[in-house]
């Protein structure tokens, strides 16, 4: 059993990978728009600002780096797959 739940997280973590490597150019996009939008913000309110910053960071570094792509899909799988009981 416990080899069926690790397939079906691998095979989960697998299309998530998929997924956020086909929509690549568009989470860098967005993650930029939302850094200007931070950017502008932060003058107003850094509290606000630094939590706008946070996500497009995020987003910048999901956007460029493969690893974070890999490490966001594990998460994604593992929470995924949390509470799922095959019986």
């Amino acid at each position: 059993m416990s080899n069926r739940r690790r397939l079906a997280r691998e095979r989960l973590e697998y299309y998530l990978v998929y997924l956020i490597l086909a929509y690549r150019r568009l989470i860098w996009i967005v993650g930029l728009l939302i850094l200007i939008y931070a950017l502008a913000i932060i003058v107003a309110s850094p509290l606000a600002g630094t939590a706008t910053l946070l996500p497009a960071i995020y987003l910048l570094l999901l956007g460029n780096s493969y690893n974070i792509v890999v490490y966001t899909a594990r998460l994604g799988a593992w929470i995924g797959t949390l509470w799922r009981h095959d019986e």
